[in-house]
């Protein structure tokens, strides 16, 4: 499957940019969304703690949103170069990074992080990029592995991310084969 043999789901999702008044609607979904890997790398835990902290702070990201019948249900940021999208990560990158992208337990396997991707694809693309990144951990989290690579997400082993006792995969979507259904 690919971003663009995407269908919508049955119950109408409402993709936006995040609001204040959804911050911790957000947390929420982070949380929930980092129990697991926590437990399989409780030296992370710190990490992860600063990087709910952190995401409140002004920067360039753009902060998008999954609601469902006025919930919150999925969270995803965007950042259009690594600048701010990783504290101390030293390989610059001059293109798109899709980070913290999460749906809540009970919503997984529903269509959400299929167009959260899908929405800040579209972003990248018409902000000029030719690639979107995004880095997660294949131990951690194989079923979210397993979606990016049916969405045409490639393994850019070049970016991935060592910091510390922890590393992240990087994986890369070809924004030049990428087309929206019905565009």
């Amino acid at each position: 499957m690919r971003l663009s043999n995407y269908s919508e789901p049955e119950h109408p999702i409402r993709i936006r940019d995040a609001v204040m008044d959804d911050y911790d609607s957000v947390i929420q979904v982070l949380q929930h969304a980092w129990e697991k890997y926590a437990l399989l790398h409780p030296e992370t835990s710190d990490l992860l703690k600063q990087s709910l902290l952190t995401y409140l702070e002004p920067g360039p990201q753009e902060r998008i949103v999954a609601e469902l019948e006025g919930q919150i249900v999925g969270t995803a940021e965007l950042f259009h170069t690594s600048a701010g999208a990783y504290d101390g990560y030293d390989e610059a990158m001059a293109t798109p990074i899709l980070r913290r992208l999460a749906v809540s337990p009970q919503w997984q396997g529903k269509g959400i992080a299929t167009r959260l991707i899908q929405e800040s694809a579209n972003r990248a693309l018409h902000a000029g990029a030719s690639s979107l990144y995004l880095h997660t951990s294949a131990e951690s989290n194989p079923s979210a592995v397993r979606l990016y690579e049916q969405l045409g997400f490639t393994r850019s082993t070049d970016q991935d991310i060592r910091h510390g006792v922890y590393s992240i995969e990087g994986y890369r979507l070809d924004l030049s084969v990428f087309v929206q259904g019905g565009r």
